[in-house]
């Protein structure tokens, strides 16, 4: 068993979120977050709802776009299913990639194609990842004089060049083929799944026009999240201007995809607070603004919540409506 899945290194987690959110409450004025609380608005609360269902539909679209682009056709109502399901279930794992896992493992179970269906939620990850990045590197860059942190434009430019020479390994044929040979110069049995894993993968090359759709569709998933950050602050009259959580949402998601907290908790607040306290926003209202951002996480998952309730996993089972080709 790896240390990452180990039950004492998910506690660890467990206690690094309580132990961030205990330690920021002990440090900020609680009578001053009730009034931001009180005095939000319900009507944008609501609109903001409204877009998060909106971005939840389009992450299960470029997840059918991927897994249909290389070959595999369920039926589309099972495949939205397992995606709820795994989001679901992977907002009481780590951060990272717990509800990755699920999905892959809820769909392979559906189709017995457990090399594509981890192949087509890894590129689902990676190209959500590169949609961010481009977001926070243009915004970093074109108002630099605005937030002129060095820090923050080179993680993302690091992060950026990180992902776009990973797509370069994965689509280009010179790169993977070198790669491959690399992998297979040994009697390792892991790394025949490894190969196999990366000739699932390299089948994207030859869709450029559905990792394009995707990565739009990304774009659109990551512009969502921007403004739905926004639209609370403005419900609490935080008054921010948009430009700066077009510059620190995207570095806040990398934060909170660390594997050292459970969902983001704890992780995501301290990068709330210690980011927008620096452009004027208030520290008890950027600490309220987090704790509504992770709520709606919770709100975006209750679909996936409803389908256990209602079929248990018996979505990601073979069933009538399943149609595989």
């Amino acid at each position: 068993m790896s240390l990452s899945r180990h039950p004492l290194f998910y506690f660890l987690r467990i206690a690094v979120s309580f132990g961030i959110i205990a330690f920021m409450l002990s440090r900020l004025d609680t009578a001053n977050m009730w009034l931001f609380l009180r005095r939000a608005d319900i009507g944008l609360i609501l609109l903001t709802l409204g877009t998060v269902l909106i971005d939840r539909s389009f992450m299960a679209i470029r997840w059918i776009c991927l897994l249909e682009a290389i070959g595999i056709r369920a039926s589309r109502i099972r495949v939205v299913k397992i995606f709820f399901l795994s989001t679901f279930f992977g907002s009481f794992l780590p951060s990272g990639v717990g509800g990755e896992a699920v999905r892959a493992l809820s769909f392979s179970r559906l189709t017995n194609r457990g090399v594509e269906s981890i192949a087509s939620v890894a590129m689902d990850r990676l190209l959500g990842m590169l949609s961010m990045l481009l977001i926070g590197l243009v915004s970093l860059t074109a108002f630099f004089n605005l937030y002129p942190h060095p820090t923050l434009l080179v993680s993302v430019v690091g992060f950026s060049v990180a992902a776009v020479v990973g797509m370069a390994v994965l689509l280009s044929n010179s790169l993977h083929e070198r790669t491959r040979r690399w992998i297979m110069n040994g009697e390792h049995g892991w790394r025949a799944a490894v190969a196999s894993m990366l000739e699932a993968l390299a089948r994207y090359r030859y869709r450029p026009g559905a990792l394009l759709f995707v990565l739009a569709l990304s774009v659109v998933v990551q512009f969502l999240r921007v403004l739905q950050a926004y639209l609370l602050s403005e419900a609490m009259s935080l008054g921010t201007p948009l430009v700066y959580f077009f510059c620190f949402i995207p570095v806040i998601l990398l934060a909170t995809m660390l594997p050292v907290s459970v969902g983001g908790w704890g992780t995501a607040n301290l990068a709330y607070v210690a980011l927008f306290s620096q452009v004027g926003m208030n520290s008890e209202g950027a600490f309220v603004l987090s704790i509504f951002i992770l709520a709606l996480g919770i709100f975006g998952n209750l679909p996936g919540g409803l389908i256990y309730a209602w079929e248990g996993f018996a979505a990601s089972s073979n069933g009538p409506d399943n149609k595989m080709g």
